[in-house]
């Protein structure tokens, strides 16, 4: 795929996820908790990054997604291969400016839990869908767009117009990486989907919580 599509993929699918959060999100009443996972996913990320630019450039090739390394026992790759980059300052200072974009739009919707489970899953099962596509590389984007995928989910789930326009168009954007095989549309598209299962889960807790009860779990509500 031509890399100025990619591009515009990539602007579409994060873009549409931030104007479906905006339009979507109900006024609060109370103070918004601050966004912990964002934050320490931010730290955790680009300290290893700055090491790795800076004093330890090895650290790339010893961290980063590699199928053969990890099926001689390298398991570890498919967690630290989001803790390094392969794009240079350029690519690093991206991917954390995106992670902090997004995380915490998401974090504010799914609350810092499913937050954790939606980055991690989108992120270490991309590396799977790497070793298909792109089978050696590295870094923290593949989670942005998990979780950029969720909110296109919700924006489609919901009443309003906007959002759901958005989603559906960032979700179309989405499918169209995933054909051209692209790392990235693998990563939307796990956070697609454990995002709906979220939604099925928190609507069969609603069935079952009594009229008048609340559910903690519960995402907030399309």
């Amino acid at each position: 795929m031509p890399p100025v599509l990619l591009i515009v993929l990539y602007l579409i699918v994060l873009c549409s996820a931030s104007v479906a959060w905006q339009f979507r999100r109900a006024p609060r009443r109370q103070p918004v908790p601050r966004p912990w996972a964002t934050l320490v996913a931010v730290v955790v990320v680009a300290v290893p990054s700055l090491v790795q630019l800076s004093v330890a450039p090895g650290l790339l090739a010893a961290w980063e997604r590699d199928p053969g390394a990890t099926a001689q026992g390298q398991a570890w790759r498919l967690v630290t291969a989001l803790l390094v980059q392969d794009g240079g300052w350029t690519g690093t200072v991206f991917n954390l400016a995106i992670l902090l974009w997004i995380g915490v739009m998401a974090e504010s919707t799914w609350g810092s839990r499913r937050w954790v489970v939606i980055g991690l899953c989108s992120g270490i099962g991309a590396q799977w869908w790497g070793w298909l596509v792109q089978p050696v590389g590295a870094g923290n984007s593949v989670v942005v767009f998990g979780l950029a995928a969720s909110l296109l989910v919700l924006g489609v789930a919901g009443p309003a117009r906007v959002p759901r326009v958005a989603g559906a168009v960032g979700l179309l954007a989405v499918v169209v990486l995933l054909v051209g095989g692209d790392l990235h549309g693998g990563a939307a598209a796990l956070g697609a989907l454990v995002a709906i299962a979220l939604l099925v889960r928190a609507g069969n807790r609603a069935r079952l919580t009594p009229r008048g009860g609340s559910d903690p779990d519960r995402p907030p509500g399309p």
